[in-house]
């Protein structure tokens, strides 16, 4: 294939989220445009802001997920739920009625004690009424058994991991092998009808796609490409952590594994964020290279340990008052049940979660969790800032910590929430996944505990405010910031945008 003069180069990053909250997207954009590409940004619209980055053009889609959410619209009932409504509209029509008719009937029963009749009239009135309200309770129950079963059908769509779900998922491998994709995740459907067009259009001659779920866009839109006699080169961006379902069922697991195998081998080159992720994919792709592995840090900014304001400013509590705090998407594998749990024990340290979504449902539920503890006044949920402002918003707190659980994507990575603690220069308690333990006990920058033991937690928590100080340090005795930044991480990205459009570095 062909290759592009440096200053005329097209690059386009495309994600599968929302950009505000891909630090990852907007940090590979940054990169391309200052070594002189012409970068396009694409992501998911949302409600939320669109990121403003120096020299690069973003562009937001809406996804519709038509295909996607046909699954849950349209649950099939089967054996286990044969009362359940065949689609949502049905459910929401019947729902709706329910509430409407019984709207109606306390109007009428007003109604019947207010406007005066003779009475005869009034004792039929009254008799028709009472058979209506029984009629409806009737109604009200029959509804709700439906209800009831519609949306039991729906969450075993959610997680289909029944007998004969795995049964389903094994036969379509069996048949369909590397296009079982198509069948076992429809929302890979939704991104192409979404993605495809916008790429077409676009003509770029370089896609950086974020995360699995971009891959087979970006490789179909480079052979519809090569077909009209352009070169389109791909770059596969295999960030696990922020790709791996927490709980995947075998469904979404099958259909990970088949859509990687349709393309991964197509893609003119692959980039990691750990050195075993990296080789993990090599050996189940048959990669004729390794990835490059490009950790998920930060920018380096010396002035990001700044210790006023931020989010302890955000929590309205002053300097003396302990405070740790996590960066991140909550779901119970983070570990922060953990957390909460600990504060009892921890006297008068405050907590905060800075996450991406306040409303989310396991938000609620570490808040209740807290309240039932008699902790939450010492429990702060914050929204996320800007990427580029995390390291100094966080700089104020006394701990960074990253309690996740023993998960296989846990294990290999340096989370992007842990490099950015070290980046704040904030001292670290992590749970013992091999990585990031790793990393800390080299460093010297904080805690190990053992993995959902809330003690041990406690007792690491207290060994690093016991000498908060010593953990700082830990950052001054070596170059590790330097070589856990952007700026160094993004210079083999670039030597493979160089590579492959044969322009100079």
């Amino acid at each position: 294939m062909g290759s592009a003069p440096r200053n005329t180069a097209r690059i386009t990053v495309l994600a599968d989220r929302a950009l505000a909250h891909d630090a990852r997207a907007q940090r590979v954009a940054l990169a391309a445009a200052g070594a002189g590409y012409r970068v396009t940004l694409l992501g998911r619209a949302d409600d939320g802001p669109v990121p403003r980055l120096p020299g690069v053009d973003i562009r937001t889609v809406p996804v519709a997920e038509t295909l996607h959410r046909h699954r849950m619209r349209r649950p099939r009932p089967g054996l286990r739920w044969p009362l359940a409504y065949r689609s949502e509209e049905a459910f929401l029509c019947s729902r709706d009625r329910i509430v409407v008719r019984s709207l109606l009937l306390e109007t009428r029963a007003a109604e019947l004690g207010i406007e005066y009749r003779p009475f005869p009239r009034h004792t039929v009135a009254r008799a028709v009424h009472t058979v209506a309200r029984a009629r409806l309770s009737f109604r009200r129950a029959w509804t709700a058994v439906r209800s009831a079963q519609f949306r039991a059908a729906v969450r075993h769509r959610t997680a289909p991991d029944g007998l004969l779900d795995n049964a389903s998922t094994a036969l379509t491998r069996l048949l369909l092998a590397r296009r079982a994709w198509r069948r076992l995740d429809p929302l890979l459907l939704d991104l192409e009808a979404a993605y495809g067009p916008v790429l077409d259009g676009q003509r770029p001659d370089l896609v950086h796609a974020r995360g699995h779920r971009t891959l087979g866009v970006a490789v179909r839109a480079a052979l519809r490409a090569e077909a009209a006699g352009r070169a389109v080169k791909v770059v596969w961006d295999a960030d696990e952590c922020a790709a791996v379902p927490s709980t995947p069922s075998r469904r979404a697991a099958a259909a990970r594994d088949a859509d990687e195998r349709a393309h991964a081998a197509e893609a003119d080159a692959v980039v990691a964020v750990s050195e075993a992720y990296a080789e993990r994919l090599r050996a189940c792709h048959r990669l004729p290279a390794a990835p490059v592995v490009v950790l998920n840090a930060p920018f380096f900014d010396a002035g990001s340990a700044r210790r006023g304001g931020g989010v302890r400013e955000a929590c309205g509590i002053g300097p003396e008052v302990p405070l740790l705090v996590h960066s991140g998407a909550v779901s119970p594998e983070r570990g922060l049940l953990t957390v909460v749990e600990a504060l009892p024990k921890l006297y008068d340290l405050h907590a905060a979660f800075v996450v991406p979504h306040s409303d989310a449902s396991y938000v609620h539920t570490l808040i209740e969790r807290a309240a039932e503890l008699g902790v939450a006044s010492r429990l702060h949920v914050l929204p996320y800032v800007p990427p580029g402002d995390v390291p100094g918003f966080l700089a104020s707190a006394d701990i960074g910590v990253v309690p996740v659980h023993h998960l296989p994507h846990h294990e290999v990575t340096l989370a992007a929430r842990y490099l950015e603690y070290a980046h704040a220069r904030l001292p670290v308690v992590v749970s013992d996944v091999r990585a990031m333990a790793a990393a800390t006990l080299e460093l010297g920058n904080g805690e190990v505990f053992r993995a959902r033991d809330t003690a041990d937690f406690v007792r690491a928590v207290g060994a690093v405010l016991t000498n908060e100080r010593r953990y700082r340090k830990a950052y001054e005795r070596s170059d590790t910031l330097r070589h856990w930044s952007w700026q160094v991480q993004s210079v083999p990205l670039l030597d493979v945008y160089a590579r492959l459009l044969g322009t100079r570095r």
